[in-house]
């Protein structure tokens, strides 16, 4: 017996001694992540060399070996963004966690399209990836801004320096006649959210933002996607923390303006432009010993010697004031910021929350932006249930400078120009002094007077839900209210100088108005996803509603009351004695989206994949003929490299072709809510208030759609020390949303409709190579270059519309041409301006019916950036350019500032105008002052712009001896925005959303250091 026991232990021993790897715990899951940010992937291909067997990383990045009757399992782990990795498993050496290396400069990883994601090597579509580190130190006032420059294809106009102001967004060009309407949409997080919701996030809380570009990448929005789709993942806790970790960021500088393109007159220089003039209403001839005359009761005497000499100390008194209006109305804006935030979790649950507090002074008085950011998430799974909850909130309060982009002397910025230097603002007792054409004076009176202020509450609240019906398929679920307030607030005060300028009652004004609007979103899906050997299948369908409200009351008062004038109770009530009747406005509309979305994906090792999707989406926008539209898209990708005929090629370590084409649709250029609706408002008939006719409806009014094709390259050479990729599209808008002209018979100018077809077809490339990459030394260099054509195909049954003074769209040209009569320089004899006609004869007669095409568009061909990062040990250098090449301008403020003509020469002047023609044979650019100046073609400028863009110095600090437990790192770090401009622009700053210039308010240069601790 005791034979048979003790033989039995020795087989029961040798048994255990030869079973497999995983006896003790066969199912345990092993993680796969990023070394640095400790994040999960998704999709990582897991080579059985043993077996020769396929595995991938299933959504919480993790995978499992099967029992396999072998003492040793040898397993290569690769991911396209990472270095490969091989491993050997045995029964004492089983790993939790694999953690991959990034291989730097080796293009993107993982893609997210808000409704997928998977590894770039699986991706048909055209897509770009900004890195969550070249935007969270960036100070800009609108999220906007930090985008510029970043990816080809993307570009980025700001219209203004106003802090807050968002800027005009384009994806591979405008492709659209309503160019207000082409910026892209925006998803946070799988919740699609307004444009405006987007400027106003912290860019500290991103991980990272991906640019959708073509109908591979963008069709599976439908309707919403013609533009382009930037989708923005926020970051998350650290599901392997220990422990809570806290940051804390802080920032302060200054901005200022930079004035490198000032020409302005001083006082002497001024004086001297007016006696050229020999106008008796100015001193400067006035007063001159030139001048034999002066005027007495509206008739011309001689002087007397006492004349004269009065004369010269007025003209001295004058050469004593010499006022710098960029002082007095311009300042250095003091720019700060703070960021908090915490973060933890474990294999279950992980939190992040971020508190964040930025204010900035604009360069204007009367200006700046205060703002307050809250942002949460928790991600929870439990099982086969995962869930992610997040909030994004943000109150913003704002100043606004009066009249931005307006020729007038409430526009500071215009003032600035139009004030003369010997205008002295104060009289002897210190009080501002404004009246007829005191421009810097009645500038300087109106930051008191006058006051505009906005203020936002906005909030972004949703959910991710899932649930893993089986290993492969699951349900998912996005639900989610983007919400938006806003309350604008324009005083001006009563008993003063802008106050009794008021033509209701001059006793000062009170106007609020409020909009409110909410976005509702809810999508339920099912994804199905395969893996068998070396083959994957992904298939999705999902049915998804949104919803926008809007709502708008307001109200403007008179007849304000000194000490009430900051609130509506100071308002004087109306009646038809005091002309203080109020006006009273208000609005409200909604429309809905339903859609039905498909996606399928086939992939083959990393080597192959095919994709499609088809959406159907239905609008409350269109007609119920033309509800419904089906968008679609398909697409493939094929890694070469890994073919036979490429695997012997060293120098190529990585190259992928790609090819998409699809429909998209237009969605945000309706007229209205109900703009193809016969829609009907108070007026006025036979004396009587009734409801009369407003839009005459169009019951085939339709979608604006757009087909997209694109050809892309990939590729890394010397073991991807040097990567690119290489784009073509060709992108066809056709039904545009139009705005035809109607018979003033019909009642109505014009009717909204579809007709004509925009082309933009380019070429994008992006470059970025490791110039040295050393453990203690790296220097890399980033560049991005797009090319794009824009062109109209057709306009219907026209052949150019005119769509405004000097604007044109026209077959076979680009949208919004120049079109202007053309200038032809000064007569040398008579000092007469002069133009070309039609058919290109110089004429001095100015006749616009002489315009023609010239020069160009506002929307330029050539757009890009490159970038530099220089690491030497724990010192960091980095700098971002962008430029544009192909942008004309109408420099308006060109026009006012080189005019001698009576109408103009009351504002201050550039000191060209000194060369001004004056008598026969003189050569000169500008005409004599008996001839009236226009507007003309010699205004259009180039806005070409080189422009260093960012600036940043960094120093990490990581050893601190016995104080690490807690403190892990510390940078300090300075960087400088916009700092310089190489342009031939005339004027302070090129880059803008429009073709005029009129006096915006200008781009600041902004200067900032700052510390970022971790403890």
């Amino acid at each position: 017996m005791r034979r048979i026991k003790t033989t039995l232990w020795i087989a029961i021993l040798c048994i255990g001694l030869q079973s497999p790897i995983y006896a003790n715990d066969q199912r345990k899951p092993i993680l796969v992540r990023d070394a640095e940010t400790q994040l999960p992937l998704v999709g990582v291909t897991i080579e059985d060399i043993t077996h020769n067997q396929y595995l991938f990383t299933t959504e919480d990045g993790t995978f499992q070996i099967a029992d396999q009757n072998t003492d040793e399992v040898k397993l290569r782990i690769t991911y396209l963004g990472y270095l490969t990795k091989e491993i050997t498993l045995s029964d004492n050496n089983i790993p939790t966690i694999i953690d991959l290396d990034v291989e730097d400069n080796l293009l993107e990883s993982i893609i997210i399209t808000g409704y997928t994601k998977q590894s770039k090597a699986r991706t048909t579509g055209s897509v770009g990836k900004i890195a969550a580190a070249s935007i969270n130190k960036v100070q800009v006032s609108s999220m906007d801004q930090a985008l510029q420059g970043q990816v080809p294809g993307l570009y980025v106009a700001s219209p203004s320096g106003q802090p807050g102001t968002p800027g005009r967004v384009t994806i591979r060009g405008i492709g659209s006649l309503q160019d207000e309407q082409t910026t892209p949409l925006y998803i946070l997080n799988g919740m699609p959210i307004s444009a405006a919701t987007f400027t106003a996030l912290n860019p500290d809380d991103f991980e990272d933002l991906t640019v959708l570009k073509d109908a591979a990448a963008t069709a599976q929005y439908g309707s919403r996607g013609a533009n382009g789709v930037i989708v923005i993942t926020t970051k998350r806790g650290d599901r392997e923390s220990d422990s809570m970790r806290v940051t804390y960021q802080t920032q302060y500088g200054f901005s200022n303006v930079n004035n490198s393109k000032w020409d302005m007159m001083n006082t002497d220089q001024r004086l001297q432009f007016e006696e050229m003039l020999q106008d008796q209403d100015m001193p400067g001839w006035a007063y001159s010993r030139q001048n034999p005359y002066k005027i007495v009761n509206a008739q011309e005497v001689l002087k007397t010697e006492q004349d004269y000499i009065e004369g010269d100390q007025k003209l001295a008194a004058l050469r004593n004031t010499n006022t710098n209006w960029r002082k007095k109305l311009m300042r250095k804006g003091i720019t700060q910021s703070h960021n908090l935030t915490f973060d933890g979790g474990n294999s279950n649950t992980q939190h992040y929350t971020s508190l964040n507090y930025y204010k900035q002074e604009g360069v204007l008085y009367n200006s700046g932006i205060e703002k307050f950011n809250v942002n949460s998430n928790i991600h929870h799974q439990s099982g086969r249930f995962n869930s992610n909850f997040f909030i994004n909130l943000a109150n913003i309060n704002s100043q606004v400078s009066e009249s931005d982009f307006d020729v007038s002397e409430t526009n500071p910025v215009a003032s600035l120009y139009f004030a003369l230097p010997y205008e002295n603002p104060y009289d002897q007792y210190g009080n501002l002094t404004p009246g007829v054409n005191r421009f810097g004076t009645n500038a300087l009176q109106m930051y008191q007077d006058v006051k505009r202020k906005e203020k936002q509450q906005r909030g972004v609240l949703a959910g991710n839900f899932s649930f893993e019906l089986t290993d492969d398929l699951k349900l998912t679920s996005t639900i989610g209210v983007d919400y938006s307030k806003i309350a604008n607030t324009h005083i001006i005060k009563p008993d003063t100088y802008f106050g009794d300028l008021v033509e209701e009652g001059g006793k000062g004004m009170f106007s609020q108005g409020d909009q409110t609007n909410i976005g509702l979103m809810a999508n339920f899906g099912v994804n199905y996803k395969y893996r068998w050997d070396a083959h994957e299948i992904e298939t999705m369908a999902l049915v998804e509603i949104n919803r926008q409200k809007y709502n708008y009351h307001g109200f403007t008062g008179y007849g304000l009351i000194d000490g009430l004038d900051h609130t509506a109770g100071g308002i004087t009530p109306g009646t038809p004695e005091n002309d203080f009747i109020p006006k009273v406005s208000g609005s409200a509309t909604e429309n809905l989206l339903l859609s039905q979305l498909a996606l399928v994906r086939y992939s083959f090792e990393n080597r192959f994949t095919i994709s499609g999707s088809i959406r159907r989406d239905g609008s409350s926008r269109v007609p119920s003929n033309n509800r419904y539209k089906y968008f679609y898209a398909f697409g493939a990708s094929w890694n070469i490299k890994q073919e036979s005929f490429l695997e012997d090629i060293d120098v190529l370590s990585m190259a992928r072709i790609r090819t998409s084409y699809g429909l998209t649709g237009n969605a945000n250029g309706f007229a209205s809510d109900f703009g193809y609706r016969r829609l009907y408002g108070p007026g006025q008939y036979n004396g009587q208030t009734s409801l009369v006719p407003t839009t005459p409806g169009n019951p085939h009014y339709n979608w604006e759609m757009n087909r997209i094709l694109d050809i892309g390259v990939e590729f890394g050479l010397f073991k991807n020390r040097l990567v690119g990729e290489i784009d073509f599209y060709n992108r066809i808008t056709s039904d545009l949303f139009i705005d035809r002209s109607l018979s003033m018979t019909s009642g109505f100018e014009s009717i909204s409709d579809n007709m004509g077809k925009i082309r933009n077809r380019g070429i994008e490339i992006r470059l970025s190579g490791d110039l040295i990459k050393e453990s203690d030394w790296n220097v890399n260099i980033g560049v991005n270059f797009a090319y794009n054509k824009n062109k109209i195909l057709s306009l219907g049954e026209e052949d150019e519309i005119i769509t405004e003074d000097y604007s044109i769209h026209q077959v076979g040209k680009p949208l919004g041409y120049f079109y202007m009569v053309r200038w032809a320089g000064v007569d040398s004899q008579t000092g007469a301006a002069q133009y070309l006609d039609k058919q290109g004869n110089i004429t001095t007669t100015y006749d616009p019916d002489n315009a023609v095409l010239v020069k160009g568009s506002y929307d330029p061909a050539i757009k890009g950036g490159f970038t530099t990062n220089i690491r030497y040990k724990n010192i960091e250098v980095s700098a971002l350019f962008s430029f544009i090449h192909g942008m004309y301008r109408l420099n308006t403020g060109e026009f006012y500032r080189t005019a001698a003509d009576p109408n103009y020469r009351i504002y201050n002047q550039s000191t060209s105008m000194l060369d001004m023609w004056q008598k026969p044979g003189d050569q000169s650019k500008n005409p004599g002052a008996n001839y009236a100046r226009y507007m003309t073609d010699r205004e259009l400028q180039r806005a070409d712009y080189l422009k260093l863009r960012n600036l940043t110095v960094n120093y990490k600090f990581k050893d601190f001896g016995k104080y690490n437990k807690f403190i892990k790192e510390i940078n300090v770090f300075a960087q400088g925005q916009n700092l310089v401009t190489w342009t031939k622009w005339k004027g302070q700053d090129p880059e803008d959303d429009n073709n005029w210039y009129e006096y915006e308010y200008p781009l600041p240069r902004t200067f900032t250091a700052g510390v970022r601790v971790i403890f």
